[in-house]
């Protein structure tokens, strides 16, 4: 067993006759033993100075030593219970501990404290309590005010001394815990007396109808508050008036947010008074606490309750709050949804009114005016019209790879491309719309040639949309300019295309490729063709020459790096 509680009686009342201590000691243990109503008591070694025994309270047993010291002048009779880990918290030690105590105290001028391994268990038990409801107080604040107030809601409403005296405590605790400094921490450093003061707290504005606004300055007030004023400018100290005109001030006021009514009673199930009396009793017990002071079970069993009954409170807002929330946040979805489909409603309606007069003015006045849609699906059918010239143009080269992709004409983007195999050459086509589908607008396609990521020439094709006005005379529409579509300079950019294929991307056949790797890139891109401006043995790819092989017979290039061979036809005439 482990030792639990000690403590020491101090000074016999009646010293002047002997102490029997085995009798006393037996005498006292029996009553104990009547009082607690314990099941077995044992007396193990009972001698003039100490005494060590046993007694069995319900299902639990717990050891008792006595040791007695006579002095001089004092006398003490020192009181050791032990009993197993799993007793610490029964109710059964707490009463023989008090039990003793309260006996001995009869014939024994003081009782000293000493140890109190029960004590201990409960504060821990407590604290662990005390962390819960404190934090869950925090979080319920700042998740309400948060939501109803922004995140500056501390520093933008909280009073001066509140705000001042947390900022540097929290920043002192940020330094200590580096990996939550950047977090928002404030409440989490605040007093627990502090927080029922976020609760209650009230706002206050100007009033409208109020002293000043009033044109008569022979009001009292005004009077009162001139003659202040005049003596606090004139050298005085405002601390002379200070409560003459505090009290005018707050007759100009009235409560603008009430934190309470406003923020926190929709979600409690009790008023501001009687939650403020449980906080404060919970904050007096939390300190007797926190300062690690005698607890007995009666304060454990109380403290708990209030906890319990705190929590309860706190929990059943939070979670109204919350389910509040989602409904909120629901219904908020709900409303954006309505209305996106009250705005799609009105944009088919405006679309159907719109095709119908473009319709009306197009049999009227013999122009067109396109839609954004219309309009671009013209321009891609334009510009793949275009590209697919030049694919057909080029589609018999096996040393280059044509790509066109079909343009979606929102952003800027890449239409077409044209890589050639060997040389590492390309041709990019980028396009970048800009379309305008009012009456007479003018839209554009902007296409930027680039030739190996260098920029060498813009291209416009533009469409301008047609215009009519409504004659009232004829009763019908009238153009007034007629839709035009200009794509000339798309034959331009097939023409750069061409020239620039013609002169950087000159042909390669496979056969004139060797089968071996250039030993500078690794690449298989070594010139064997005599025919083209390259030398025998370049790499195609980063120039670097390369040995080819001859053979040994005719002297003919042989698709080797090897030299000392007999090239094909040499082999067909030895045969």
């Amino acid at each position: 067993m482990n030792e639990s509680v000690r403590f020491v009686m101090i000074n016999l009342k009646n010293s002047e006759s002997d102490f029997d201590f085995e009798g006393y000691t037996n005498s006292l243990l029996e009553q104990a033993k009547i009082n607690l109503k314990a099941s077995d008591l044992k007396i193990h070694s009972n001698d003039a100075r100490t005494s060590e025994c046993s007694i069995a309270i319900n299902s639990n047993t717990f050891d008792i030593s006595f040791t007695y010291v006579k002095l001089n002048a004092t006398s003490q009779l020192k009181v050791d219970i032990s009993g197993e880990d799993y007793t610490h918290l029964d109710p059964n030690l707490h009463h023989l501990k008090t039990q003793l105590k309260d006996l001995m105290l009869a014939d024994w001028e003081q009782c000293l404290w000493l140890q109190d391994i029960q004590a201990e268990k409960y504060s821990d038990s407590l604290y662990k309590d005390v962390h819960t409801v404190e934090n869950a107080l925090r979080r319920l604040i700042n998740t309400i005010l948060f939501y109803k107030l922004g995140g500056k809601w501390w520093e933008k409403y909280m009073p001066t001394n509140l705000v001042e005296r947390y900022t540097d405590r929290d920043e002192q605790y940020k330094n200590r815990a580096v990996s939550f400094k950047n977090t928002h921490t404030g409440l989490m450093s605040i007093d627990t007396a502090d927080l029922i003061q976020i609760l209650s707290f009230k706002t206050y504005k100007v009033k409208e109808l109020n002293l000043f606004s009033s044109p008569n300055t022979n009001e009292p007030d005004i009077q009162k508050f001139q003659y202040i004023m005049s003596d606090i400018l004139s050298g005085q100290k405002i601390d002379r008036h200070k409560d003459n005109l505090t009290k005018i001030l707050q007759d100009l006021l009235e409560v603008d947010r009430d934190f309470w009514k406003d923020f926190f009673a929709p979600w409690f199930s009790c008023d501001l008074r009687e939650f403020k009396g449980k906080w404060t009793a919970f904050c007096n017990d939390r300190n007797h606490v926190a300062h690690n002071k005698l607890i007995d079970i009666k304060l454990f069993q109380k403290y708990k309750k209030l906890m319990k009954e705190l929590l309860e409170l706190i929990e059943e807002a939070d979670k109204k709050f919350n389910n509040h929330l989602h409904s909120e946040m629901d219904q908020y979805l709900a409303d954006l949804e309505a209305q996106a489909e009250l705005d799609n409603m009105q944009i088919l309606r405006e679309s159907e009114l719109e095709f119908h007069q473009n319709r009306k003015i197009r049999e009227e006045a013999g122009v067109e005016i396109l839609e954004k849609d219309e309009i671009m699906e013209l321009f891609r059918e334009k510009v793949s019209a275009s590209f697919d010239n030049i694919y057909e143009k080029l589609y018999y080269r096996s040393d280059i790879e044509l790509d066109f992709k079909e343009p979606q004409l929102v952003n800027s983007e890449t239409a077409f491309e044209i890589t050639h195999t060997y040389l590492d050459h390309i041709i990019r086509v980028d396009i970048e719309p800009s379309i305008d589908s009012s009456q007479a607008g003018v839209s554009t396609l902007l296409l930027t040639l680039y030739k190996d990521d260098i920029k060498e020439n813009t291209f416009t094709i533009t469409f301008t949309n047609g215009s009519a006005y409504f004659d009232d005379d004829q009763g019908a529409y009238l153009p007034i300019n007629i839709d035009e579509v200009e794509i000339s300079e798309l034959e331009e950019l097939e023409t750069d295309i061409y020239t620039y294929v013609e002169h950087d991307m000159p042909e390669v056949d496979e056969d004139e490729i060797a089968s071996f790797p250039c030993e500078q890139c690794n690449k298989y891109t070594i010139n064997l063709s005599e025919d083209n401006e390259f030398d025998i043995g370049t790499c195609l790819s980063c120039k670097h020459p390369n040995h080819v092989g001859r053979c040994i017979m005719c002297r003919k290039i042989v698709d080797s790096p090897k030299d000392n061979l007999v090239c094909s036809d040499c082999k067909t005439w030895l045969k």
